[in-house]
């Protein structure tokens, strides 16, 4: 999973303890990547918590902002906008 990936990495340039923010963007498995950093620094006794150190990609947020105000003004439709009724991603 991406949060073992991530704390391999960390583990490797020796990161682990030193890290105060991730930006990700909104997608629900970055939720699920951080909440799994928080739990391995807590087993290490290492102060981090996900809901304060995740950044939310601002341009991303921005970006999702237009394009859900083109739909409702009707300037685009979802799947024209690159939405697909198949993910959340975008939602």
């Amino acid at each position: 999973n991406m949060a073992y990936t991530v704390w391999e990495t960390l583990e490797q340039y020796g990161l682990v303890g030193r890290i105060m923010a991730v930006n990700c963007d909104n997608a629900t498995n970055n939720d699920t990547m951080m909440d799994a950093l928080e739990q391995k620094c807590q087993a290490l006794g290492i102060p981090f918590s996900a809901r304060v150190a995740r950044m939310r990609c601002m341009p991303h947020t921005i970006h999702l902002a237009a394009l859900q105000l083109l739909e409702t003004i009707g300037i685009v439709s979802k799947l024209s906008a690159g939405g697909s009724s198949t993910t959340d991603y975008q939602e």
